[in-house]
């Protein structure tokens, strides 16, 4: 089934030449990529359970629904003939993060909202049950009593909805109370991976959660190993120094506080690309370039539960909290 993969399709499909598909044997390329590794970073030695997660870098345009449900199929075909055991997509993937402030967004954005049983998502149900692969998907949901979320379809290897998130952590410009048209969630929640050596436990987040501390926190609390982050905005090279804090060394912080892994999965074309994986000491495991791309990363996640939650007081918070102090003031 991942043998149905076609190399002139997925060229077409994401608008890449011949020579910036063949990744890493074009220096023009190499020259795009910020971190680009032939094996993911390991700092912790040994041999652990890896999970297989493919990042699918789809480029999208503003409300192209048809153009950019094709490309995501196609990615998702590409994320499994690469071994992928998950392919996850950026945030709101289906239409772009089309610009709210446009005139007639509110009413567009009602038009391409899908409910569970959307004819788009059933789309890609069907596809992750064709090549037996799960797939997080990012697209407006819509809710009962005009409500409109901002949401993530997690879908099983047998094309069955497994649940939805909801992004709780909604900016300004997004929410229906203020400038925008989202509702907010209210619900984190983790799920299993069966892969090839065990089942994983994953969390899953949208772009500005991680800028709050406590949705990282909960899905830790819930025993996340990994968090699958699905974005919408510009992403930084996260190679360079900068001397102050920005989204991505957020997400670093967050993945060191909480001893786990984050990847998290960009648009391209309408933002910038430059997906990235980053582990439980804040190291950058991979980023991709600006191109549309899909890679896979075999993630050791075993490490988290052999090694750093093996002993209470091990390696950075979570060990060392103290709720019943915090509770006087939280």
């Amino acid at each position: 089934m991942a043998n149905s993969f076609n190399r002139r399709n997925f060229m077409k499909a994401t608008g890449l030449g011949i020579a910036a598909f063949a990744a890493g044997t074009s220096q023009t390329r190499q020259a795009q990529a910020a971190f680009r590794p032939e094996k993911p970073v390991n700092i912790y030695g040994g041999e652990y359970d890896s999970l297989k997660v493919g990042l699918c870098q789809i480029h999208t345009e503003e409300w192209a629904i048809e153009d950019n449900l094709k490309r995501t199929l196609v990615a998702i075909e590409a994320a499994a003939a690469k071994g992928a055991e998950v392919a996850v997509t950026p945030e709101c993937v289906l239409h772009g993060y089309g610009n709210n402030k446009s005139p007639g967004a509110e009413k567009r954005l009602w038009e391409i909202s899908e409910r569970l049983d959307g004819k788009n998502l059933q789309l890609v149900c069907q596809k992750a049950r064709q090549l037996g692969i799960y797939v997080l998907i990012g697209f407006i949901e819509r809710g009962d009593h005009k409500k409109l979320y901002n949401s993530v379809a997690v879908i099983s290897r047998e094309g069955k909805i497994i649940d939805v998130y909801r992004k709780v952590h909604c900016r300004r410009f997004e929410r229906f109370d203020y400038e925008g048209f989202f509702t907010p969630g209210d619900r984190f929640f983790t799920f299993g991976i069966e892969a090839a050596s065990r089942t994983f436990k994953v969390g899953v987040m949208i772009c500005f959660d991680r800028e709050v501390s406590e949705s990282a926190r909960c899905l830790r609390a819930l025993g996340a190993e990994i968090i699958l982050c699905l974005n919408a905005c510009p992403v930084s090279d996260m190679t360079k120094y900068v001397n102050i804090m920005n989204n991505d060394t957020v997400t670093r912080c967050r993945a060191a506080e909480n001893e786990l892994f984050i990847a998290l999965v960009n648009l391209q074309g309408r933002f910038n690309g430059r997906s990235f994986v980053v582990g439980p000491k804040g190291e950058l495991l991979y980023q991709c370039s600006t191109d549309p791309e899909v890679q896979v990363i075999d993630i050791p996640v075993g490490v988290v539960r052999k090694k750093l939650r093996d002993i209470p007081l091990r390696w950075m918070g979570w060990g060392y909290r103290r709720p019943e102090i915090y509770k006087k003031y939280l």
